[in-house]
Formats: structure tokens, sequence, C-alpha cells
């Protein structure tokens, strides 16, 4: 999705740009306001449907160069693309309106380390909503603390403008995510690395690190 608030803008790009599109259908405050949909899609041919409505079908794949644009106005509930080869449905993507912020997510791409100093463990951080659903408008300022043999080595969270450093134990979800890096001391034991926000509940990411 096209932000709503760029919605009839002219867009100016380098040779290595790219639109800057959202996959998400949770833009509040924008009901019944024009928005603009990018589709990507493999197969021949792709049909959007707004809350069970068809848009229509459009060309896609090679032909296309993978896209099919739509126009349509915003209203929550859930935008699904069918891709379509031969006439025949071959996939199918949702993109649905979420809740509220509510929660915090920690998920830790490797929970076991080797026991030597430096080895680094990468933590998603993901706002969510009551029913675990990833909120991407949210943008809480998220705090971080480490306990057990190791330390909070850096925070990111892929917002290209950002001003934020990258040290400290505090970091502001963009797009509701954020990343926290964590290096170990060398020793054997369980890090454990917790997440608060105000007003959402917290959670915790466990990393153990293997004796030698």
């Amino acid at each position: 999705m096209h932000k709503p608030e760029h919605y009839g803008k002219a867009v100016f790009m380098k040779a290595w740009g790219w639109p800057d599109v959202v996959s998400s259908w949770s833009w509040n405050g924008f009901e019944g306001k024009p928005v603009l949909a990018d589709v990507y899609c493999a197969e021949d041919e792709v049909e959007l449907f707004l809350n069970e409505q068809s848009l229509g079908r459009k060309p896609c794949g090679k032909a296309a160069r993978y896209l099919a644009s739509y126009a349509l106005t915003y209203a929550p509930g859930t935008l699904k693309a069918v891709g379509y080869v031969g006439g025949r449905a071959q996939s199918e993507t949702i993109l649905a309106t979420v809740k509220a912020p509510a929660a915090l997510r920690l998920t830790a791409e490797e929970n076991l380390l080797n026991p030597s100093f430096g080895e680094l463990a990468y933590i998603k951080a993901e706002v969510v909503d009551e029913d675990g659903n990833p909120v991407p408008y949210a943008t809480n300022e998220l705090f971080f603390t480490v306990y057990g043999p190791g330390s909070l080595l850096a925070l990111g969270n892929g917002d290209p403008i950002s001003e934020e450093p990258y040290v400290g134990n505090k970091r502001s979800a963009h797009q509701g995510l954020a990343m926290a890096v964590v290096r170990s001391n060398g020793e054997a034991g369980r890090i454990t690395l917790t997440a608060c926000a105000e007003g959402l509940a917290p959670a915790q990411a466990v990393i153990t690190v293997k004796e030698a």
C-alpha cells in the first residue's frame, strides 16, 4: 500500500529508488479517503477484493513487470489479492485491519550461542495487538534490558531517516518493528532480554550460551 497521505502527489525517484509502500491495511483516520494499492504477483492475472467485493482483475506477471495497481477507497476490514494462471486461482494473500497496540513480542533468530566472547544474537521486537497481529503503524518507544552473561550491543528499527542512536537502551518502533543485538561475554548460561513500553504488555526472550 502507498501511504494514504501521499495519494495524488507526484513521486520522484532515482534509478535505484523504491516506492514508499507498506504491507498494511490499517490506516486510522483515512476512512473513506482514496488510496493506491500495488499488488506484486507472479501469476498472469490478479484480482483484488475489498471486504469480499471484487475490484476487478488485471494483467500481472512478467508481461506487466509483476505489478498491478488499484485506486480504491480505504475501509477497514480485509484486502485480498488472488493470483490466476489460465483462469484458475493459484495464490492468495490477505491484509487485515489490526486492533490497537496491546503488547510486545520478542523473537530471537538464534536461541543457542557458542561459548566464545563476542557471539551475537539478533532479536526482533514487534508491537502486536490483543490477537497477536503485528501493528504496522506503531511507533511506541521501547526500552530494553539484558540479564545474564551478555550485554546489549545495539538497537535499530529500519527507519532510513531516524536520528536515534544505535547505542543505549531505548529505540522507537518503526512500522511496528525494532531489532536488538545482544553480545555474549563468553560465559555459559542464559541471557534474558526484556522489552517494555508504556501501556503495552512486556516481553522477554532467552538465549542460551552453551558450555565450552
